[in-house]
């Protein structure tokens, strides 16, 4: 396959909100330290990045976006704003694992990627593995002696050296993000547009899922 033009990708995973588009290389940066209020970013910064690269939404061939796992509310906002651009312009879409991007930014290839879940959960993603729900006292375990990156954490959670991975991983994702997306891209594989869903690992309080549909619950965990 020829190598694609121009990808716009964007990841909601983790409490910045990172928009990058580029070919071999990043030609615009947005990452914004945004908490849970991607919603009020992702736009703006889609328009920031372009305006950088010199490009316009016309311009772009493909389209990526980080599936987690991560944030409920970031990965829906983030999902659904790459998913509506997809379907309103006609473009190809890739899907790639935020914990694969940011363990190719850390440029730790075994690392566990760590990111809380609530308020004491947390969300674990090894290599090769699907990412999995931790509860409080289990991380350790569950880390296993692995180099640890972790987003969005104290050092008292897994030690000194895994906010270090985890702030190197941030400020080179962007560029991972576009790298991973191009691979998937150049290999010939997209993702249907209706069908591609984020890696909630767990939904919130009270929200289960049943026969494939969401409903009520007292409480999930």
């Amino acid at each position: 396959m020829s190598e694609p033009g121009p990808v716009l990708a964007v990841d909601t995973s983790t409490r910045a909100s990172v928009v990058v588009v580029g070919a071999e290389a990043p030609l615009g940066v947005s990452v914004r330290e945004v908490q849970h209020r991607h919603g009020l970013h992702v736009l703006e910064q889609i328009d920031e990045v372009l305006a950088e690269a010199g490009l316009r939404l016309d311009r772009v061939a493909a389209l990526a976006v980080g599936t987690g796992p991560g944030s409920f509310t970031g990965l829906r906002v983030g999902l659904a704003t790459v998913k509506t651009i997809a379907y309103a312009r006609g473009l190809a879409l890739v899907g790639v694992p935020s914990s694969d991007a940011l363990r190719r930014a850390a440029g730790l290839p075994e690392a566990a990627v760590v990111v809380p879940a609530g308020a004491r959960d947390h969300y674990l993603a090894r290599p090769g593995e699907d990412p999995r729900l931790i509860a409080p006292g289990d991380l350790a375990g569950a880390v296993a002696g692995r180099p640890a990156v972790a987003v969005d954490m104290p050092a008292d959670v897994l030690g000194e050296a895994s906010v270090a991975h985890a702030q190197a991983a941030l400020a080179a994702l962007p560029a991972a993000l576009l790298a991973l997306a191009r691979e998937r891209l150049e290999a010939g594989e997209t993702d249907d547009v209706a069908e591609l869903t984020p890696a909630y690992v767990a939904l919130p309080r009270g929200v289960r899922r049943a026969a494939e549909e969401l409903g009520w619950s007292p409480d999930l965990r």
